[in-house]
């Protein structure tokens, strides 16, 4: 049974939803460089979160694939089609000339081959890296135990950037390093590690409470001076050393952001329990869903950047607030404790 700290919901994990959420549209709103690491935060969160579930269900001995997969079905199918209904109504419907894709949520390779039919349908890539790498992972979660569960958690985070390194000279453009959950398991490893570490070694979090905000601070400073002065350290250039470096830089980034959020002190967990930051957190999933469709609809009709932006981020919230009050929350309803109430980015 967890402890009375354990089963309360962590605030500034909404808020770290939050920052991510508006990260990820003001990037492509404005075509903004780096913040579209906000889907790097929001796989982290999601390792952490999912991670955290598996363990808690292994231990309690009871029912476990079934209760996930049926969790994950819950949260995600019904968001999902309604997207691609609204998309259909609103930009017609290309996208069936790929549906399989779609069925079998491979939109990552749909987005590395470009087809995936239509750009509104483009979030879709990272709920299938998620669902891709959940096939396997409760699988590994339920056979390893502690000790070999980190190990294994380590090996991916080391894994992924080799890969990474490896793979580069064999695509022409940066989308399958991108869009591809082999080159993009590294975050959620890091997640499954903060899981482990909060679930067993939890007096981690009071001990290193300098550093994760010096390490953030550091990584970001750095990344951004990287990609200021060197034209191969950007995600477009499909450079080694970009698509080594990049993604790490995110991950680093987002693991201390989540971090941070753990330990819940200081100006940062402030900022990330400011209320609006948490409601858009708690909305998230449809905010993501939705934004690009909102954006392209937004820019027919309001071509300045900063006004097609305002009218893109209204229609954002007004539908995944439609969605989260109309059936979402319902969906979800019953007792969440803080590891399983999981939104991560697609899910």
């Amino acid at each position: 049974m967890p402890g009375a700290e354990e089963a309360r919901r962590i605030s500034e994990l909404d808020g770290v939803r939050g920052v991510a959420i508006l990260s990820v549209i003001i990037a492509h709103s404005f075509s903004a460089p780096l913040l579209w690491a906000g889907v790097d935060l929001f796989f982290v969160l999601s390792g952490f979160l999912i991670t955290g579930i598996l363990i808690r269900r292994k231990e309690s001995g009871k029912p476990y694939f079934s209760y996930f997969y049926a969790r994950r079905a819950r949260r995600i199918v019904l968001p999902y089609l309604l997207l691609l209904a609204v998309s259909s109504l609103l930009f017609g419907t290309a996208w069936t000339k790929y549906w399989y894709w779609f069925a079998f949520f491979a939109t990552n390779i749909a987005g590395a081959l470009h087809q995936y039919g239509h750009e509104s349908l483009l979030p879709l890539w990272s709920l299938a890296v998620e669902e891709q790498f959940y096939l396997v992972w409760p699988l590994i979660v339920m056979v390893t135990r502690r000790r070999a569960l980190l190990v294994v958690s380590l090996c991916i985070l080391i894994a992924a950037p080799v890969l990474r390194g490896v793979a580069t000279p064999w695509f022409h453009t940066y989308a399958p390093i991108y869009y591809l959950t082999p080159f993009r398991m590294d975050l959620l490893a890091s997640g499954a590690i903060l899981a482990w570490v909060y679930r067993w070694k939890r007096s981690f979090f009071s001990r290193v409470s300098f550093w994760p905000n010096a390490t953030l601070v550091g990584a970001a400073v750095l990344l951004v001076s990287l990609a200021l002065v060197d034209p191969g350290f950007r995600t477009s250039a499909n450079t080694i050393k970009g698509n080594v470096s990049i993604y790490a830089f995110t991950n680093i980034m987002a693991t201390s952001l989540v971090v941070i959020a753990l330990q819940g002190g200081g100006m940062i967990c402030q900022l990330l329990r400011n209320p609006i930051l948490r409601y858009a957190g708690k909305i998230s999933y449809s905010m993501y869903l939705i934004h690009q469709g909102a954006q392209l609809l937004a820019v027919r009709f309001f071509p300045g950047r900063v006004a097609s932006f305002g009218v893109s981020l209204a229609l954002t919230v007004l539908y995944a607030t439609a969605s989260w009050y109309g059936f979402e929350r319902r969906l979800l309803a019953g007792r969440q404790t803080m590891i399983e109430s999981d939104t991560p980015v697609a899910t």
